[in-house]
């Protein structure tokens, strides 16, 4: 480090000392904000917990839209669901459409809503989407509000998913929009079975 940089941190690094704040003390502080109350807790693993339907491994068919309620399978593959971090998390990594996808599904305790992050190896975005289950039990899910989207011929793109339980597993629809959530196209539904 040089010249500002290092000045700054000497600055701030003053300012801690002379405020008699202790690393230590910074450390705890951090982690006390982090710890959450019994209930909270209790509603956190509540509600990750109605992600379990998603958790292991799956067969899954990947199908396309031809028309009005028809479909044609482009094939079938292996999909796994993993637990992380103390099980607060699901991960997966899926590919569609020659993209390869990093997902996280997580419930937000303070909001008391679904989030996933989605993440590919071509575009650079760090897509968000945020949303709850519907009276049906499935989890629904958009861009929309997080204001994530990509864009094309000057058209900004949202998407929605939908994740509901089958009898056999679970189907996952993904819907684009073109006019800010107003009206949904298919795009591409995933059929998963042990």
């Amino acid at each position: 480090m040089r010249g500002p940089v290092r000045q700054g941190m000497r600055l701030v690094t003053a300012a801690l000392l002379l405020a008699g704040v202790a690393q230590a003390e910074i450390g705890q502080g951090v982690a006390l904000a982090q710890t959450l109350p019994a209930p909270a807790e209790a509603d956190l693993r509540a509600g990750r917990a109605r992600l379990d339907f998603l958790a292991g491994d799956w067969r899954v068919e990947q199908l396309v839209p031809t028309g009005e309620n028809q479909w044609r399978s482009s094939g079938e593959s292996a999909l796994r669901f993993n637990s992380t971090l103390n099980d607060l998390y699901l991960e997966t990594r899926a590919g569609s459409g020659g993209y390869v996808y990093d997902i996280v599904l997580s419930f937000d305790v303070a909001r008391q809503l679904y989030r996933i992050i989605s993440r590919d190896d071509r575009s650079g975005l760090i897509d968000v989407y945020e949303g709850v289950f519907d009276e049906r039990g499935a989890l629904v899910v958009s861009n929309v509000g997080p204001g994530t989207h990509y864009v094309s011929g000057g058209i900004r793109y949202h998407n929605r998913m939908t994740f509901t339980p089958t009898a056999e597993g679970w189907e996952w629809l993904v819907e684009v929009s073109g006019d800010g959530g107003q009206s949904w196209q298919p795009q591409v539904r995933v059929v998963a079975r042990r």
